[in-house]
């Protein structure tokens, strides 16, 4: 092979080789990337923003009023990246009329446990307790996260999936580390 050519074909590969770069960094940038992310009705700036896959699941804990005890209800992320609420636990003494659920279950530890629920929600909304009443809670990956630090009592807390484009969207907003 003469020189001409093969600076020819070392032009070409270099070029081959940047539009494929260019392909990849395209896609990666502009690929669909969702989050869970958590505001309230006040507008306090709440940094609590996590990457979510299909399957991730988080959980709300808090005490109850009435028992002064836990419940917990749990979600999934599912394939559409819409909030599945699976199920919910909690220690009760039924101070009410009980359950007529079919799929309620009473563990012998005493705890109540609310099964194959498999409701889709677009967000999980509810008011913030206060903090020696309440105590809220988001569970995501092992981490328990208190509400009750960023948010006041009384405020209205929405937790939802969010889509972002834009992969550094994520990476910049998100505050706290997993």
């Amino acid at each position: 092979m003469n020189r001409v050519m093969r600076a020819q074909r070392g032009s070409t590969l270099l070029r081959v080789g940047i539009g494929i770069a260019l392909i990849v960094v395209s896609t990666w940038a502009f690929w669909p990337a969702y989050r869970l992310e958590v505001s309230c009705s006040s507008g306090t700036k709440i940094p609590i923003c996590f990457p979510v896959s299909k399957g991730d699941g988080f959980s709300i804990w808090f005490l109850h009023s009435y028992d002064r005890a836990f419940f917990q209800e749990n979600y999934e992320i599912d394939s559409r990246f819409q909030i599945l609420l699976r199920n919910m636990t909690f220690k009760s003494h039924l101070n009410g009329s009980g359950f007529a659920y079919p799929h309620f279950n009473l563990r012998n530890d005493g705890v109540g446990e609310l099964n194959d629920i498999d409701e889709i929600m677009q967000k999980v909304q509810f008011m913030m307790g206060s903090k020696d009443l309440a105590d809220h809670a988001l569970i995501f990956k092992g981490k328990t996260y208190h509400l009750s630090d960023w948010i006041e009592p009384f405020d209205i807390v929405e937790i939802r999936v969010k889509k972002r484009i834009l992969r550094w969207d994520i990476f910049g907003k998100t505050i706290l580390s997993l």
